[in-house]
């Protein structure tokens, strides 16, 4: 039977999109490969990898407990710890499984952009730009949950998008599950929920010729109902091990904290009270910030007071500091929306130099987000259809505000931003194919204006940070015998940051055993 002209389009699209699935998997597998290999770093685990893979590792096997797991959000230990039950305490099981998770991810862009934006072209490119997205690949081999998160939020926003009017029932039990998840993977996703439902009363708005205020709080129970089914175990374990009611965590007080105090400068900081250091582990953190909210308040406190406590002096701090407070939104701002992947666990910057996938000219977010700030533009027309996008991308900024901006935080947001994005170039070709010079040339114009803003320099690791980076490299080549080379780190820790002790403990260390 002959093919026709339709089929052989979707026949077209239909490999695009597998050869894209493919090229993700492909990359990815390859930085599993040469992680292993090129990079010295890959089996050192510090401060909240180390927590992860400590947490996981009691969880399947006992030992000692984990002192902060009421403070951080416990689904990334519980699913490594699944990893390491089947495959062993080894990091590149998770590695692997990572790839896998990011390669789904791609593919469930591929489709929810393409039923978003009615267009083909747009859907592989959102799979495209994922799949050679530098930060994602580089996240899926650091144990931390950015991968994960971006899966779960991808999931969820293709669980919303049918191909054709609104979600059914199980599709929206299943789409607050997720969101349940992700929830209990990083708790802002919460934020998420508002957007969730705004979108689907658009949708059924649309698709119904009379919009039924019944229909809709039904289907919404689905998706709270799917959502409570998620978190519940989380809660009744955190009263298990606590004796009160914690529907999430206990950090959220602290990390305000975190992100609101004197010494605050919009990326996270040590923080301090009253000159006192509180601690750069989160561990240390979770003593000192129990001992001295307990200190001021005159008795012992449970783990949420502690937390309202620190929630308190944030606020607290933002209202008799207001110039101060205003400032450090616009810099938080600036942070968010310039390319600089700054780092607190792993620095994608300083891993770049030990070649492998990493070391490719691979997309970065001071491409995606200028084309999807565009995109937003060039979109407007179906703006109805896109309030999670829209919605994401406004709970992970206001996230940043709240607390403090990262890399590993930030990243999340591409799940929102890279649609846009594959919608402008979709939406450029359009004027260009239809000869419309004058808005091309306006729309160009604009986009080179964002870029440059976007890439601008205002946010760099300091130099403390990066001597800090070199300190552990030598620490780790030491430990393998390999001695020039932890000189060689350890002379350049000092030079960045002649105050750093590890790097001048470690140099003499080496010169006392020669």
């Amino acid at each position: 039977m002959k093919k026709t002209y339709q089929d052989k389009i979707f026949v077209n699209e239909s490999f695009l999109a597998a050869a894209v699935i493919f090229l993700a998997l492909v990359v990815r597998i390859l930085h599993v490969i040469f992680t292993a290999k090129l990079d010295p770093l890959a089996g050192d685990l510090t401060l909240d990898a180390a927590i992860y893979d400590q947490w996981a590792k009691f969880l399947v096997w006992g030992g000692e407990d984990v002192p902060t797991r009421l403070m951080q959000a416990p689904l990334f230990p519980w699913f490594v710890s699944v990893i390491y039950r089947i495959a062993g305490p080894g990091l590149t099981a998770v590695r692997v499984a990572h790839a896998i998770l990011g390669t789904l991810t791609c593919a469930l862009m591929i489709t929810s952009t393409r039923r978003l934006f009615r267009s083909s072209t747009a859907g592989i490119l959102a799979g495209a730009i994922m799949a050679l997205y530098l930060p994602a690949i580089f996240y899926e081999g650091v144990l931390v949950p950015a991968t994960l998160i971006l899966f779960l939020n991808t999931l969820f926003v293709f669980l919303l998008v049918p191909e054709s009017g609104y979600p059914v029932k199980p599709r929206l039990l299943l789409a607050g599950f997720v969101l349940g998840l992700s929830v209990i993977a990083k708790p802002v996703a919460l934020l998420l929920l508002p957007f969730a439902l705004v979108h689907l009363a658009l949708r059924m708005n649309k698709a119904r010729p009379r919009f039924s205020t019944g229909s809709f709080v039904g289907r919404s129970g689905l998706i709270f109902a799917g959502l409570i089914m998620a978190v519940a175990p989380l809660t009744i374990r955190n009263s298990i091990v606590s004796g009160e009611f914690i529907p999430l965590t206990t950090g959220g007080g602290i990390n305000l904290y975190i992100g609101n105090n004197p010494k605050a400068n919009g990326f996270y900081s040590i923080p301090a009270y009253r000159g006192q250091s509180l601690g750069g582990t989160p561990e240390v953190q979770q003593a000192r910030m129990r001992t001295i909210a307990e200190s001021e308040s005159g008795e012992k406190l449970s783990a949420s007071e502690v937390s309202s406590f620190w929630l308190r002096e944030g606020i607290r701090h933002d209202i008799e500091n207001p110039g101060s407070f205003f400032h450090l939104l616009w810099q938080k701002t600036l942070f968010f929306w310039n390319r600089y992947e700054r780092a607190s666990v792993e620095s994608l910057t300083f891993h770049r130099r030990f070649g492998g996938i990493l070391s490719l000219p691979l997309l970065t977010f001071g491409l995606v987000a200028p084309f999807a700030l565009l995109g937003i533009f060039l979109s407007r027309e179906r703006a109805g259809r896109l309030w999670l996008l829209y919605g994401g991308a406004l709970t992970y900024f206001a996230a940043a505000l709240a607390f403090y901006v990262l890399a590993r935080y930030r990243l999340p947001v591409v799940v929102f931003l890279i649609p846009l994005a594959a919608a402008a170039v979709t939406g450029l070709l359009k004027l260009l194919r239809d000869r419309r010079w004058t808005e091309l040339a306006l729309m160009f114009a604009t986009l080179f204006l964002i870029v440059r803003l976007v890439n601008t320099i205002v946010a760099k690791d300091t130099a403390a940070g990066e001597a800090g980076y070199h300190t552990r490299l030598g620490i780790v080549y030491a430990g393998k015998g390999e001695r020039q080379l932890a000189r060689e780190a350890f002379t350049e820790a000092l030079r960045l940051d002649p105050s750093n002790k590890g790097a001048r403990m470690g140099l003499d260390a080496m010169d006392r055993s020669r």
